[in-house]
Parts: C-alpha cells; structure tokens; sequence
C-alpha cells in the first residue's frame, strides 16, 4: 500500500491557526454585528468531524472575519425532510444548505429552493465549472467519491484490490459496511458482475438487469452491517473491528490516514463519483446574504484550500492550480485516479420509471426474512 505522506505545518502556523480559532470560537460572537439589524446566517453542513472542520477554515471563519457577520453552522444526515418541513410551514430556520445533487433538484422541482442568478459568479465562472454543477437552485461544491475501505491489520497476506474482493466472502470473509440506498450498492454489484462502466445503467433498466444486481447482493446480505448516512460511521467499524470492508466517503478515509496515521487502505477500483452543491430553502430571509455566502465559498482559492483540508475535489477546473500537489494526486478528478471511475447518473435515479421499483424492491428486500449473520464480529 503507498504511504500517503502527513502534510505537516511549521510551527509558527500551528500557532497561528489556533489563534485564529481561538479568537473566533471565544470572542467571534461578541465581533460580529448582524447585518442591518437580521439574525446570524445558518450554514448546513451534511459532514461531521474532519469534514466540518475542512469548511469552517475554508469558509465560515474567513467569512465571519470578512463580512463581520456571525455564521451559525449546523450538521445534519442529509436528504429532504427537514427542508421541506420547513419550507412548507413557512418556518424556514436554515439559509444556506449542502446537499447531493440528486436531492437538489428533486428540491428544486418541488418548489422547495430559491433559484439562483448564476451571473453573481462573474462572467467567466460558468464555463470554469464543471458541467451540471450549475444548474437553476444549484452551485456546487464539491466532488467526492465513494471507495471501499478497509484494515490491512484485519486480513491475511492477500489484500482486496478491485470491487469484485467485496463481494468474495470466501476469499475475504467477514463483514461488510453498505450504505442504506439502493443507489452505488447496485451500480457496484453490476460491475463487480462484469458489466461495463458504460453500460451500467442501460443493463439496470431491464428487469433482467435489476434481478442480476439483486443476485449479486445477495451472495454478501447475511454479512451486511447497514449504514447509516454518516461519514463517521465506516471509520468506526474499521476502527472497532465490526467490518473487514466498508463503502465509505474518500475525504473522510483519507483524512484519518493522513492526519491521524490511522491503518486503513483505499481500494480505488470502481469508486463512484458524485456532487455535493449549495442550495437555498425558499423563503429564507437572509436570501442576499445567503447568496453572498455561496458566492464567497466558490472563489477558486477558498474551494483549494478546502480541498487542501479533507481531499475532495473542487467544482471549479481553475481551483486545481492552486491545490497542494501532494493532495492533488489523490482527489477523485485527478489523473492518477480519473480512469476507473463511475459517475452517478443522478437523472437516472429521479427520473427513471425503473427508478421507483428498485427504491421499493431495496427497501423490502433489505429487511425481509429475518436472518443472524454468519460472521461474528470482534469486540
């Protein structure tokens, strides 16, 4: 496995930085003045820990410093229900949210989202991002993939090194971390069965193809330990011996091997690429400076010095310049790890007729005939 070298800063910027935090955790409050007389802004976060952490240096803090005006940021799983609650009792209480693109535009056609004037980013933004990540309630953030993680203390001699090694129990026994969605486990099952990237897909819009991705999770369904929508949880099955293999955020993994010296290794075969964007709930009273917040985060150099934190990659093709070239090699859209790469096709997942049946299809299958797993894991 290649050693990821830990990015160290001097000491002289170690005690700058905590200043920095430390004024504002302390004092920042007490500093910033509410902008004509409005509460503070609220920021969403859907990360925790490490990811957090990453948009608070690259964003938030510089913006409170810059605008004088106090952010609040809150953290949540995820999805729609919050912001439609919200929206629909005319109670709306966030300004700014991150989201995944799919959720994003399935806001956006509800009517749950402000739209926004793209024009704000300046005229030579639009061609600067990349495509669909600018769409009538969207700018986006961030792309992230999702990878297989894994222990090496945890195996034999043999290490897992493509999909396939996930779904081999009788090579790799043991458990296996999977999120609670229909969406990359079925993607991810095809492919380990042969299907072609560019195919995925066509074969999973066919009964056939379906039943084939079916087929193929069932082969692991006894070693499941399903995940919740937390970027933390894989790291603590892996840390705590409760799975041999899990799907997991590549930030995130990479984050512990860098900066905590963690054990744990990254199979990139096959990893799924995905946005993370914007949005606004409709009827935020902070609309202006809602936008102003979205704007100020899509500065080229704030989304590289993002990047420089927790190793996703920036929306914006210009931000890459300014990335440290020892975290570049390792960010999804990066050449070293661009070839064996599936994107989701989230159009698909929205709008696809096959769509729904295979939501429905999941979500009885992941519960139905009550099993005890095969495997027992470590305590």
């Amino acid at each position: 496995m290649e050693r990821i070298p830990i990015l160290k800063k001097s000491r002289l910027q170690r005690i700058g930085l905590f200043a920095i935090v430390t004024f504002f955790v302390f004092t920042g409050p007490l500093q910033a003045e509410p902008i004509a007389g409005k509460p503070p802004l609220t920021v969403v976060s859907r990360g925790a820990g490490a990811y957090t952490k990453s948009q608070m240096l690259a964003f938030v803090i510089p913006y409170r410093e810059m605008k004088n005006r106090w952010v609040n940021v809150e953290e949540y799983n995820g999805g729609l229900a919050q912001i439609r609650a919200q929206v629909r009792s005319l109670n709306v209480k966030w300004d700014v949210v991150e989201i995944e693109i799919a959720d994003a535009i399935r806001a956006c056609r509800e009517g749950l989202l402000e739209k926004i004037d793209h024009s704000v980013l300046g005229k030579s933004a639009v061609d600067d991002f990349y495509p669909e990540a600018l769409q009538d309630c969207v700018v986006g953030e961030i792309i992230y993939a999702t990878v297989i993680a894994y222990n090496p203390d945890q195996m034999a001699a043999e290490k897992p090194s493509a999909l396939a090694d996930f779904f081999d129990l009788q090579r790799f026994p043991g458990a296996r971390g999977l999120r609670k969605s229909p969406v990359v486990n079925l993607e991810w099952a095809l492919m380990a069965d042969g299907v072609p990237f560019d195919q995925v897909y066509q074969v999973l819009s066919t009964d056939a193809g379906v039943n084939r991705a079916f087929k193929i999770l069932d082969r692991i369904k006894k070693n499941i330990v399903w995940l919740e929508d937390d970027p933390l949880q894989p790291l603590a099955l892996l840390r705590n011996k409760k799975v041999v293999m899990t799907s997991g955020y590549s930030g995130g993994i990479l984050d512990a091997i860098k900066n905590r010296n963690e054990s744990l290794a990254i199979v990139w075969d096959s990893r799924v690429w995905d946005m993370v964007v914007w949005v606004m709930p409709k009827g935020t009273v902070n609309l202006k400076e809602a936008l102003d917040f979205i704007v100020f985060a899509s500065d080229p150099k704030r989304m590289a010095l993002h990047a420089n934190q927790i190793s996703y990659a920036p929306v914006r093709k210009s931000a890459v310049a300014f990335i440290d070239e020892r975290v570049r090699k390792y960010l999804p859209t990066t050449n070293k790890n661009a070839g064996n790469i599936l994107r989701i096709d989230y159009k698909w997942w929205i709008t696809n007729k096959k769509a729904l049946e295979i939501k429905a299809r999941f979500a009885q299958w992941r519960i139905e005939k009550p099993w005890r797993p095969n495997f027992k894991p470590q305590s």
